[in-house]
């Protein structure tokens, strides 16, 4: 399998993820229109979709079905793109543009910026109890709350706020980005394996995946930025953590059998992006 592939295999399920995401999202013709129409520009058309393809893939890694895996990943997805909303409001890190176009709160205002992705974040947990089995669909919710909420995402958010303030160093830098931008990859894997209804040590290497994947992500989003990591080392000592760090994210699918290539590709594509 080649890059050429990888590039296919990531426009299919990115397609399928557009598709269906613009499927669950209310019409932007229902009332009230301008919410509806803001949560849809800040959804569709745009961003790399990685979280819900990684679900996809890691489903399909055990065998799982497409088909139930969607659910979970458009919600994970939807999760991510309310968080953009309110990570570019004037109150956070206030930026205009947000994937080559106005962020929301430039087109729409602030209010109906915050409101649409308290819409979104809702719209997440109300697709998740759309799913026939209430076993998975439990879980799909418990673990994809825990890691948005302050375990996870929302407690890095405040964690990152807090270190403008104080004194900022390696360790506190990596519990930031574990919080902030691993958690929700790392669950965007686990949630691909409990679709596939994998056992709890597999369970426990994908998360692990996961984690390892997401916080190499940030070191080279830092990288591309120039800024996070690289106030703290050099790009090349940089680019050498996200390595190590991919390494053992690769080596957690060892183990576990399975056709892991597309795994470690997307792995491969993370450690080597340009932007």
């Amino acid at each position: 399998m080649n890059t050429k592939t990888l590039e296919t295999y990531l426009q299919e399920k990115s397609a399928l993820i557009e598709e269906t995401l613009d499927a669950y999202l209310p019409q932007a013709t229902e009332t009230p229109k301008t919410i509806h129409e803001a949560m849809r520009y800040s959804v569709l058309g745009g961003g790399k979709r990685i979280r819900p393809v990684l679900t996809l893939a890691v489903s399909e890694l055990f065998g799982g079905f497409e088909e139930e895996a969607i659910i979970p990943a458009c919600a994970v997805e939807l999760i991510h793109s309310y968080s953009l909303i309110h990570d570019d409001l004037p109150v956070m890190d206030n930026d205009d543009t947000r994937r080559g176009k106005a962020s929301c709160h430039k087109k729409f205002g602030d209010a109906i910026a915050l409101l649409a992705g308290d819409a979104l974040l809702t719209h997440a947990f109300q697709l998740l109890a759309t799913v026939k089995n209430p076993e998975k669909s439990k879980r799909f919710a418990e673990v994809l709350a825990k890691a948005a909420g302050t375990e996870g995402m929302i407690g890095g958010q405040v964690l990152d706020l807090e270190a403008a303030t104080k004194d900022f160093d390696l360790l506190k830098l990596d519990e930031v980005t574990l919080r902030k931008t691993a958690r929700l990859i790392e669950v965007s894997s686990l949630l691909g394996a409990i679709s596939a209804g994998v056992d709890e040590t597999t369970e426990r290497s994908i998360s692990r995946f996961g984690r390892y994947l997401g916080i190499a992500f940030q070191v080279m989003d830092d990288i591309i930025d120039r800024d996070g990591y690289l106030r703290l080392m050099t790009s090349d000592e940089a680019k050498n953590k996200a390595a190590v760090l991919i390494q053992k994210a690769k080596e957690e699918l060892s183990p576990l059998g399975g056709a892991r290539e597309m795994l470690n590709l997307i792995s491969e594509a993370i450690l080597n992006r340009k932007r």
